[in-house]
């Protein structure tokens, strides 16, 4: 599989709290386990008690594994153990791109194993910026990754989409509780429906309005009961380009009743409604 070079940063943030008499203790038990993450395979680097690094080009499996083994050295500090555990990846050499992984479900080592692996066998498929933040034992979180650019060799918003649900697998608990984000170029697609896959039709209008010089922004926004695409662009719109805009979505056979389209120029105040009414 296609990897990047790199180090992938993986930071466990910890949030302990307690009383004054006894941050000694606590800075003595963090500096420990820095010393015993060190010695955990995969790891080259803990500089801190709460940040990590291991190679990106690692696979899926030896990610999960360093991560699972770092959790537990993590677990060994008893009451100064985190209450959740976020991991963050940055490529160094690259500022803009980074990924993170974070969750409070840390007493459930099969639970923790289940997430981990749906960020790490992303980045295993070659996605340099994959977001995955769980929220609650319910599953809710954000899953959300960079396509790349168009024009470029990668994958479309559509594959984009398919890999993540594929990573998420058939669990009723990721499928229903996550929402989906993928951006490629100048588009951005976040599907909060409670069905992660992208909508049929809507790489293609995505893709459409891309190729429209005029639009330098297209956000659409997935919900349970209605759909919202946000346009940006740096002028008012004439009457042919507006009517540009409704070709495509037309043509990729997106407009529907629960359809709202705005543009603006980047003041709310500027903010009109192409289709549909105003969400």
């Amino acid at each position: 599989m296609r990897r990047t070079g790199g180090l992938l940063a993986i930071a466990v943030v910890l949030g302990l709290v307690g009383c004054a008499s006894a941050e000694d203790q606590q800075a003595s038990a963090r500096y420990d386990a820095m010393l015993e993450v060190e010695e955990v395979p995969g790891v080259l680097l803990a500089p801190y008690y709460y940040r990590v690094q291991v190679d990106p080009a690692a696979s899926e499996q030896e990610i999960v594994t360093t991560a699972l083994a770092v959790r537990e050295v993590l677990e060994g500090l008893g009451s100064n153990r985190p209450p959740e555990v976020e991991l963050i990846a940055v490529y160094p050499g690259d500022g803009i791109v980074e990924t993170e992984f974070s969750t409070p479900v840390f007493d459930d080592p099969d639970r923790f194993e289940r997430d981990v692996r749906v960020w790490a066998g992303l980045l295993d498929d070659g996605f340099r910026q994959v977001r995955f933040n769980v929220f609650d034992e319910a599953g809710r979180g954000i899953l959300s990754v960079q396509s790349g650019e168009p024009g470029k060799p990668g994958p479309t918003l559509d594959q984009s989409f398919d890999a993540m649900v594929g990573a998420l697998g058939d669990d009723p608990s990721l499928m229903q509780g996550v929402t989906t984000e993928a951006s490629l170029g100048r588009s951005l697609a976040s599907n909060r429906s409670g069905q992660p896959a992208l909508p049929t039709g809507w790489g293609d209008a995505l893709n459409g309005l891309a190729a429209l010089e005029y639009i330098s922004d297209s956000h659409a926004t997935f919900k349970p009961d209605s759909t919202v695409l946000s346009l940006t662009g740096t002028a008012d719109l004439s009457e042919q380009q507006n009517a540009e805009i409704m070709a495509v979505l037309a043509s990729s056979g997106v407009l529907q009743p629960s359809l709202s389209v705005t543009y603006n120029t980047g003041f709310k105040s500027d903010v009109v409604t192409l289709y549909g009414a105003a969400q």
